[in-house]
């Protein structure tokens, strides 16, 4: 039997090759980024359309162009799926290097990053207390390291309408501890995420979980920080991300369709006037939960 190519092969009734590229373009920009990088490999004419500026136009937020002209230097690309892509590997830099924008690769959800520069941080700008540091490894200019305080409150906030609606997101502290930290792993830190005035999380973590694990019971001596805490299940360890530095989740909450007011994630540790230091803060990550 004599071999036909794929697209001709696909020729018959009801072939979607039949189509205008157009049209095929706006049924590929109905279904999902993934969806689309498929039918790309399908046929010539799938290709052509899936990789058009229709389609992904669809992936990306309706207001894309409003946020990228907050960027800090201009966002040059040749197609809109290569602008998906940029954002979704290299986030850009906003609002005067305050805040990053980018997108979950999967969905196109908007994902956010607050600079320690934004926050807001008991006794930040005392630098008897904390210090601004540059890392080269962080994506802003300057982050800002515990020098030495026994109130540890530190907070964040974000526009719950910019926000990709009717999505679970998820907050982050983004930071690193330096190799002297200490007093960051007793008494528990308390987290929580208030949006529209309403508290919709709370939890218990450990920053320093590593002083834990050092600490010798025969020692005959409690944790920084006096009486021990005891671990369990319910309280957030920190993970290692892909860029080397710590995150430790702060809580969950839904955007819903669009409800008015700001989300409020915060950090705090404040029993009883217990000393610490060596904590490192880049900032807050606001992205979608997986």
């Amino acid at each position: 039997m004599e071999n036909k190519s794929t697209d001709a092969a696909m020729v018959g009734v009801g072939d979607i090759n039949q189509l205008p590229e157009e049209c095929i373009s706006h049924v590929i920009s109905l279904t999902t980024p993934r969806d689309a990088c498929v039918s790309s490999a399908v046929s010539r004419t799938s290709h052509s359309a899936a990789d058009s500026d229709v389609t992904w136009e669809r992936f990306l937020p309706s207001d894309y162009d409003s946020i990228l002209s907050r960027a800090v230097n201009p966002v040059e690309y040749s197609s809109k799926k290569e602008l998906y892509f940029r954002l979704c590997e290299h986030p850009v830099m906003i609002d005067g290097g305050m805040m990053s924008f980018g997108l979950e690769k999967s969905s196109g959800a908007k994902c956010f990053m607050i600079s320690a520069r934004a926050l807001s941080i008991v006794w930040g700008e005392d630098e008897r207390y904390w210090k601004w540091i540059v890392l080269p490894e962080s994506r802003f200019n300057a982050c800002v390291e515990l020098d030495r305080v026994c109130l540890l409150e530190i907070c964040g906030k974000i526009d719950n309408k910019i926000l990709t609606p009717h999505t679970t997101y998820a907050a982050y502290l983004i930071f690193k501890l330096a190799p002297n930290a200490w007093g960051l792993s007793n008494p528990f830190q308390r987290t929580e995420i208030i949006l529209a005035g309403d508290i919709v999380s709370q939890h218990c973590v450990c920053l320093n979980i590593r002083e834990r694990e050092q600490f010798n019971p025969w020692w005959d001596r409690p944790l920084p920080g006096g009486d021990t805490e005891e671990m369990s299940d319910d309280v957030i360890l920190p993970k290692v991300r892909g860029d080397g530095w710590l995150e430790v989740k702060l809580g969950e909450f839904n955007s819903g369709d669009g409800i008015d007011g700001d989300v409020s994630m915060s950090l705090t540790e404040n029993k009883g006037g217990h000393w610490k230091n060596g904590l490192i803060l880049i900032g807050i990550e606001v992205r979608p939960k997986h």
